[in-house]
């Protein structure tokens, strides 16, 4: 019975990192972050967006009214050096950052050749953030807050503990 507490206990905490993890690598911005500025270079020049457009069906083409509709992906590219996130994985799907967090954007106007605007109907937006390097090394001051919630039903003898 021991030995199930234990294991109990260690997986429990691997849970909760995993967790925590998750929570950190969704980035937290600093008190002095205004995302409604671009990232400041140093020499002052403007942000560099990549673009790249992928045109992925053409829906309708009218001669008449001289309209095309059609669905694509946009993918925005740019560095920010005002953020800083934690735990970084690899793989850049793996490091979305989280819906509601007021992270800086590139604005997007469409319009045609005569400079009319047109009818845009987004149908989702997702951020990502990309490791460029290797990880910064570890601030032991950097102080770091979390919050987890734990329903102690479940094993009401078990002591747990969460390693920061």
């Amino acid at each position: 019975m021991k030995e199930h507490l234990t294991d109990v206990r260690r997986n429990t905490r691997v849970i909760l990192m995993q967790q925590w993890l998750w929570w950190q690598t969704a980035g937290q911005l600093s008190e002095t972050y205004i995302w409604e500025l671009p990232p400041p270079l140093p020499d002052g020049s403007p942000t560099q967006v990549s673009v790249f457009v992928n045109i992925t069906s053409v829906r309708d083409v009218s001669l008449i009214d001289l309209s095309i509709s059609f669905d694509m992906i946009l993918v925005f590219t740019w560095r920010d050096p005002r953020l800083t996130f934690q735990h970084l994985r690899d793989n850049m799907d793996q490091n979305p950052v989280r819906e509601g967090v007021g992270v800086w954007h590139p604005e997007v106007f469409m319009e045609d050749g005569d400079g009319s605007s047109v009818d845009v109907q987004v149908r989702g937006r997702q951020t990502f953030v990309r490791r460029v390097g290797p990880p910064n090394p570890d601030i032991p001051t950097r102080l770091k807050e979390g919050r987890q919630s734990i329903n102690i039903q479940i094993y009401p003898r078990t002591v747990y503990t969460m390693l920061i």
